[in-house]
């Protein structure tokens, strides 16, 4: 029997292709339309063992506080935390150090702008 003669068999069907793909951001959404939930932003968290060793809060300090003396720093900044709240404080903080404008081209934070 020669390769023509012998019966065909039929070829099994194969399931169909799978494909991976993301969704990314059309997973969320149309990006106008109305939010879903209601989540409250939430502020960064401020780094104030960085803020207390910068310069311009050192000054803050001193002008707010009335302390010469630089250990009574950390301990001036924990009892006005307290008292006022974090975003309070760092509010009172950057717009002193606006008002200042001793620092035009840095952020209250010291980062270069």
């Amino acid at each position: 029997m020669t390769e023509l003669e012998k019966p065909k068999v039929p070829r099994k069907r194969k399931p169909p292709t799978q494909t991976a793909g993301v969704n990314g951001i059309d997973a969320h959404g149309p990006m106008l339309g109305e939010p879903t939930d209601t989540v409250e932003p939430v502020a960064p968290a401020i780094n104030w063992h960085r803020l207390i060793s910068l310069p311009a809060f050192e000054m803050f300090v001193f002008e707010q506080s009335g302390l010469t003396a630089y250990p009574a720093l950390s301990e001036w900044v924990e009892n006005r935390r307290a008292a006022l709240g974090d975003g309070k404080l760092y509010k009172l903080y950057a717009d002193w150090h606006s008002d200042k404008g001793y620092w035009i081209n840095e952020t209250p934070i010291g980062e270069l702008i």
